[in-house]
């Protein structure tokens, strides 16, 4: 009778890969331990292995990603105007909601990709997933998929995160970024970020935000037009849909402060 045992979890440290680069040998060779650790041939394997972790990886942190973008612009009603069918549609992927922020820069959609990106992932999901945000969720998954757990976490620096977690970051920027980019298609001048612009004479320096402030312009050209705003959100719970949970957004306005 074949033994249903799960092996024991593979040990990775916290450093396994180089999540801002591609990473070299010289890295990867740090996982290797024991008799044959200083063996040139045991680095090339170990980088290889590496490689191939953080590859499966980033496969999973872009699909997850991809999923959150999907349920956060249903929840807010995110639509666009569609110039094939002349119909307005929801939208069901990164490309449509890029294409409704380039369609419309209104208050309202502002407030939806701030949502969207700022709070729903590091807020709201850990209402319904064992209180853990988008990205602990999605590293815990990786970490059981690969069936792996971490070694020498005690010398992580404080402030420092995991591989895996950096790897979220990474991809879940490059995404916001691309969706977010300027552009001769961009109908309008408005922008929306949680970083505080780099205005000297409009904001105080180290200015401690609450999770609902951020900052807006409707003309990114002029660099004295950029408010603090901050908004308020209603939630409902209905149909099944983020652990047996679905948030409801209602778009109020934003508040100047």
């Amino acid at each position: 009778m074949a033994s249903t045992n799960k092996p024991p979890p593979c040990q990775w440290r916290w450093d396994r890969f180089d999540a801002k680069k591609t990473t070299s040998v010289a890295w990867a060779r740090r996982n290797c331990v024991g008799a044959g650790s200083d063996n040139p041939d045991n680095h090339q394997a170990m980088h290889r292995r590496v490689l191939q972790d953080e590859k499966v990886s980033a496969h999973i942190i872009i699909g997850e990603l991809h999923q959150l973008l999907y349920d956060a612009a249903e929840i807010t009603g995110m639509t666009y105007f569609c110039k094939v069918t002349q119909q307005t549609l929801a939208c069901i992927n990164n490309k449509d909601i890029r294409l409704a922020w380039v369609q419309d820069g209104g208050a309202a959609n502002m407030q939806r990709l701030a949502w969207m990106f700022y709070f729903y992932g590091s807020e709201i999901h850990k209402l319904g997933r064992s209180c853990l945000t988008h990205g602990e969720w999605v590293e815990r998954k990786i970490m059981n998929v690969l069936n792996v757990s971490y070694v020498h976490l005690t010398d992580l620096p404080i402030g420092q995160r995991s591989c895996l977690q950096q790897l979220y970051s990474k991809k879940f920027n490059d995404l916001r970024t691309n969706i977010m980019r300027g552009g001769a298609a961009v109908q309008h001048t408005s922008m929306i970020r949680k970083e505080q612009p780099k205005m000297s004479d409009l904001f105080r320096k180290n200015f401690k935000r609450g999770k609902t402030t951020f900052f807006a312009t409707n003309n990114i050209h002029d660099n004295k037009a950029w408010q603090k705003v901050s908004y308020r959100c209603w939630l409902v719970m209905s149909e099944a849909k983020c652990s047996n949970n679905m948030h409801k957004l209602q778009i109020n306005r934003w508040t100047l402060q």
